[in-house]
């Protein structure tokens, strides 16, 4: 027995294969969603000028608890926040519930194409001389011709799987912005219902939380009273001044020589 030998067989195919390939790409979007319910009231029947002022000084202290924002002041409480409108010299009382949507969107593309393309293989086959193990030059020609055929099989699938990943990355863009578009459509119909139904609930809790916000702004309004009356206690020269703060019930006393 010797050293083996071998035969190699070139094989060249056109190729011309349809094929085909389903994209498909889904999205996810959230939404956070607030529903309220508002009443306003007007605080001109019954405060008068020099205690609306005394109201603002105290909304403006460092320790009120209220923060100022763009028409005003705010104070939040459970279940929602109060606004003192400075220009409108008003209170606005805001019931807010809010919840997080989620909707998806998908999108399907089908995308074909033809392959067409020239594919050059290589296949093997070995024999010896004698015959060895059965393995003769006809049988080894044969091997080859089978190797070939594999090879030339496998590049051919190669060749369709590299276009069809080609288009796809050509395509896929396009079906994912598609997936969007529904996701956004699908998260908007959910955001405007969903926002419906909290804001019916806010109103069912607008008069509990109005009562909060009340309170808060009695308490503020107590303490602008109580500041602009020592405040004129003192210019005015009081004295035996005394102030206790028990309850939510403010008792301020002090005497003024004539």
């Amino acid at each position: 027995m010797c050293n083996p030998r071998r035969i190699q067989v070139s094989v060249t195919r056109r190729l011309n294969e349809a094929w085909q390939r389903e994209v498909s790409r889904n999205v996810s979007l959230a939404e956070n969603v607030v529903g309220e319910a508002r009443v306003r009231q007007s605080l001109d029947a019954t405060l008068g000028t020099p205690a609306i002022m005394a109201l603002e000084m105290a909304l403006d202290a460092d320790n009120s608890g209220w923060t100022p924002v763009e028409n005003g002041y705010r104070f939040d409480v459970e279940g929602g926040y109060v606004i003192y409108l400075m220009e409108e010299r008003a209170l606005e009382i805001v019931a807010s519930l809010s919840d997080v949507v989620e909707a998806c969107g998908e999108a399907t593309e089908v995308l074909e194409g033809t392959l067409e393309d020239d594919v050059c293989v290589e296949g093997e086959g070995k024999y010896y001389d004698d015959g060895w193990g059965g393995q003769t030059k006809d049988k080894a020609e044969k091997a080859a011709q089978k190797d070939a055929e594999k090879k030339l099989k496998q590049a051919a699938q190669d060749k369709i799987k590299e276009a069809q990943s080609h288009a796809e990355s050509q395509a896929e863009q396009d079906v994912q912005n598609q997936a969007r578009i529904a996701a956004e459509k699908n998260l908007q119909e959910k955001v405007l219902t969903r926002r419906e139904q909290l804001a019916q609930r806010a109103q069912e809790h607008l008069e509990t939380v109005g009562v909060r916000c009340r309170q808060a702004f009695h308490e503020v309004l107590a303490q602008g009273y109580k500041n602009a009356i020592l405040a004129y206690a003192r210019r005015n020269g009081a004295v035996d001044l005394h102030t206790q703060d028990e309850g939510g019930i403010v008792d301020i006393s002090f005497s003024l020589t004539t």
